[in-house]
């Protein structure tokens, strides 16, 4: 029954770095900040990344200048990192706690060879509360769409920024 309710919304983006790189940077939430606009670690995993890890991100127009805005509490609930010599996918999954956001949430990468990779951010989440997941799973879809592909355009330039020439 799990996913019924919820959809799926998935971005995804080509990037000219290798698989292993890329995937350390999706997969560990203290990096996010880096590349998603509007966010910030409010409790971040003592280590990083490990199945188990629980983290709090804030978003929010505000939540850069005082750590204020919508509260996202997530756990790892699993990690698999790439291999590009075998040609496997790196794959992590969290679990969204609330108080805002319930759901589940992750990133694959892909290896396209060395030095290139498909991210692909996916999002099942929907707001808690009264509402119905079918009514707030569309809706949170919408903001969750142009976040995802800002922020991946962001993770591209970060990444492009910091390697070697």
């Amino acid at each position: 029954m799990r996913g019924w309710l919820v959809r799926r919304v998935a971005v995804a983006r080509e990037l000219d770095v290798d698989a292993t790189v890329a995937f350390a940077w999706v997969a560990d939430p203290r990096t996010h900040p880096r590349w998603i606009p509007l966010t910030v670690v409010a409790t971040p995993a003592a280590r990083g990344p490990e199945v188990g890890d629980r983290f709090t991100m804030v978003s929010g127009p505000s939540a850069r200048r005082t750590g204020r805005g919508f509260t996202d509490r997530m756990v790892v609930e699993a990690l698999d990192r790439p291999s590009v010599a075998a040609g496997r996918t790196g794959s992590t999954r969290v679990h969204k706690l609330g108080p805002v956001l319930l759901g589940d949430a992750g990133f694959d990468v892909v290896p396209l060879g060395r030095g290139r990779c498909r991210v692909v951010w996916w999002e099942e989440a929907y707001l808690a509360g009264p509402l119905p997941r079918a009514v707030t799973a569309p809706l949170v879809g919408l903001a969750l769409r142009w976040m995802m592909r800002t922020s991946l355009r962001r993770l591209e330039t970060t990444l492009l920024r910091r390697l070697p020439k």
